[in-house]
């Protein structure tokens, strides 16, 4: 199109290149605005095609609904801690450490900053997430916490398997877990047509929240657990500690946020003492 030559709004038609008819100014224009936006567009839909397919860190968690891989594995501080972050399920974020079977259902809270502060069931601070992606964890690290970083994707964690037993078996089962906390046997009981799986998920919260008392804790008789009841709550879970009763309230079909954690547990039955 070189030496090309407008006159009284057209382009002459000698100065274009062979299968190209002469038109008017403005449908040139139209027609060259049209051809950069098919180029753009193109390319918009090339890069959203790649960030579909390589999302980076900070993609993933501040897109909680992302089309990606949301369950990835990390490590963290001088003993290599690791753990996996998930977040599959629509209002918590999930978190399991290696080695531990408690998956701690986390909720989501924003600071003034940007950064998302991942809080569990007693208000702690697990996780904290900068607007850039970096990762710190707190929990086993203290106060200071550590810097974790990423290892790739990891599989989702995936609900509380369903019991094979009935709900007699499975409270018979989890009797052994409280036997050590006890000279005397704890009762365990269960109603509200409990799925079995969310029972013994409860006690096994239960169990490892009381593990963490210190040593001889329960040895007072103020102090001693007699009965561990689990019950339908139809709100939220809760934990209430009361005149040797440990009360338990699970709410079916929320998945591990469905239960109180071992750190709910634990609260209930050391505070105030």
């Amino acid at each position: 199109m070189d030496g090309m030559v407008i006159r009284d709004g057209l382009v002459s038609e000698r100065h274009l290149g062979s299968g190209v008819c002469a038109q008017p100014l403005l449908s040139w224009l139209s027609c060259a605005f049209m051809a950069l936006g098919l180029m753009f567009g193109g390319s918009a839909t090339a890069q959203t095609q790649k960030r579909a397919s390589d999302l980076t860190l900070n993609d993933i968690f501040s897109s909680p609904n992302a089309a990606a891989a949301q369950a990835v594995s990390f490590s963290a501080g001088p003993n290599n801690i690791r753990f996996v972050l998930d977040r599959s399920q629509p209002r918590v974020v999930l978190l399991r450490f290696d080695g531990d079977p408690e998956v701690w259902a986390l909720t989501s809270q924003w600071g003034p900053r940007g950064d998302e502060f991942l809080r569990n069931d007693i208000g702690e601070v697990i996780i904290r997430i900068t607007t850039l992606g970096g990762v710190t964890i707190y929990g086993p690290l203290g106060t200071n916490g550590g810097l974790a970083s990423s290892e790739g994707k990891a599989k989702t964690l995936s609900a509380p398997a369903r019991s094979e037993g009935t709900l007699q078996a499975t409270l018979e089962k989890a009797l052994r877990w409280f036997d050590k906390f006890s000279s005397r046997s704890i009762r365990v009981e269960a109603s509200g047509a409990l799925p079995p799986a969310l029972v013994y998920e409860a006690l096994e919260r239960a169990a490892q929240g009381m593990s963490r008392a210190p040593r001889g804790y329960f040895g007072r008789p103020e102090r001693r657990v007699k009965l561990i009841r689990v019950q339908r709550s139809f709100d939220r879970p809760s934990v209430r500690w009361q005149s040797g009763i440990l009360t338990i309230g699970v709410v079916p079909g929320s998945g591990y946020a469905g239960r109180p954690s071992s750190a709910a547990v634990l609260l209930a039955l050391t505070k105030g003492n």
